[in-house]
């Protein structure tokens, strides 16, 4: 508990910010934080705990980490060799340090971070050998062999697709979790893979031709690892999964019949912009609207059910949130300052939400479905003085947003969870 304490003045505690900020924990304990000043409150902001990494992301075994490094050691090795035979002042810059980092964390018994090193390793060098082949004009630079390439891994993910269209699970948020890992890197692995372009008019040059290398490099460690999730998930789940395929079919036209019960995104945008400028709640509600309009569930790809599944009911959450968000304002039109207590409070009240719905540790699937959630309430924290850019209230009305929204969402993704995992 925080003793009550005479009301100090207000320079006297600027003075005493120093003691004030060590125990500033303590001090946004208190039942006001708006009573403390702005320089106090934006410091605790950022000390005020937020969420632990809960983002549930599967196993990584040793063996799949050191094929991930081993075939960035080997595009490395092939990088070198290209290179020392072009006539260039450059030289082949490598991978970004990434096949050091991935050697560290398999020494370190760390596989999850490994993969991710060596698979961000592969952009960089796989890059440069794709420029130094077509420099070299070897076949593999070739664009239609390139396309070939790219249609065989997509036809390869689509395979890893065809084998889990039924989702059949034993334990649904757990077993969810998975497929919608498996299906994220099936769409990576389509993004990524070079496809021809009937209406492209000029030609490929060599940086075009690296990058599209680098995209097929990429795409086949996106669809090793799908496969590799794939088989692990099957040892899990065996003979003994029920189908879910029907239910998230069904989900997905739910979530998206709710969504279009929405205003659409654009005339939300036109309310917003009739609102005066230069005001912290004109600035309050375009925050709103920009994180919780978005239109990324309209672009899953039809066969992808789970992340077309998911994708709708975060929007929906969204949607419901923004409402919520906008009638819990404390901000009103008119007003032209805002006070970084109200960051504090709502971070505090985000942050007790957080640990009721989603805890420290929740179903893979709950934790993917909350994972922005968990970020909205990392930067929610005042990061600098205002006056450099723009006005004080600017990052106050911003950090504030982020939380509110958070604590809105939460509200609203234990009963959509809950669809995905209730047994019928």
């Amino acid at each position: 508990m925080v003793p009550n304490l005479p009301s100090p003045s207000r320079r006297a505690l600027l003075a005493g910010t120093g003691i004030a900020l060590a125990g500033a924990t303590a001090g946004v304990g208190a039942t006001a934080p708006t009573a403390l000043p702005d320089p106090v409150t934006d410091q605790a902001s950022k000390w005020l705990p937020g969420p632990t990494d809960h983002r549930w992301r599967p196993p990584v075994s040793e063996a799949h980490a050191r094929e991930a490094v081993d075939r960035l050691a080997d595009e490395v090795d092939r990088g070198r060799e290209l290179w020392a035979e072009l006539d260039a002042d450059e030289g082949f810059t490598g991978d970004g340090g990434h096949l050091e980092s991935a050697r560290e964390d398999l020494d370190n018994g760390d596989y999850r971070e490994a993969l991710f090193s060596a698979t961000y390793g592969l952009e960089f060098a796989a890059e440069d050998v794709g420029f130094a082949l077509a420099r070299l004009d070897r076949p593999e630079a070739d664009p239609e062999r390139l396309a070939e390439r790219g249609g065989a891994l997509r036809e390869r993910a689509d395979r890893v697709l065809d084998g889990i269209d039924g989702y059949p699970v034993v334990d649904a948020g757990r077993d969810l979790g998975w497929y919608h890992e498996i299906e994220r890197r099936i769409r990576f692995a389509r993004l990524d893979a070079h496809r021809r372009d009937p209406d492209r008019e000029r030609e490929y040059d060599d940086r075009d031709i690296g990058s599209i290398h680098a995209g097929n490099v990429e795409a086949e460690q996106r669809v090793r690892d799908a496969e590799y999730y794939r088989d692990l998930l099957r040892d899990r789940v065996g003979d003994d999964g029920d189908p879910l395929a029907d239910r998230l079919d069904r989900l997905d036209r739910q979530f998206r019949e709710r969504v279009d019960g929405f205003p659409e995104r654009d005339a939300v945008r036109e309310e917003v912009q009739a609102l005066s400028e230069d005001e912290p709640y004109r600035h309050a509600r375009r925050y709103l609207w920009t994180w919780c309009y978005d239109a990324d569930y309209r672009l899953v790809g039809d066969d992808l059910t789970l992340l077309r599944a998911t994708t709708a009911a975060q929007a929906l959450a969204q949607r419901r949130a923004h409402e919520a968000a906008v009638d819990a304002l404390v901000v009103e039109p008119g007003d032209d300052g805002f006070d970084s207590g109200h960051v504090v409070r709502e971070k505090r009240a985000a942050m007790r939400r957080y640990r009721r719905v989603v805890g420290d540790s929740p179903a893979p699937l709950l934790s993917i479905l909350t994972e922005r959630v968990a970020e909205d309430i990392d930067v929610a924290e005042v990061r600098r003085r205002g006056g450099r850019n723009g006005p004080a209230w600017l990052e106050r009305v911003d950090a504030y947003c982020y939380a509110l929204v958070a604590r809105t969402k939460l509200k609203e993704y234990p009963r959509i969870y809950e669809r995905f995992a209730a047994r019928e």
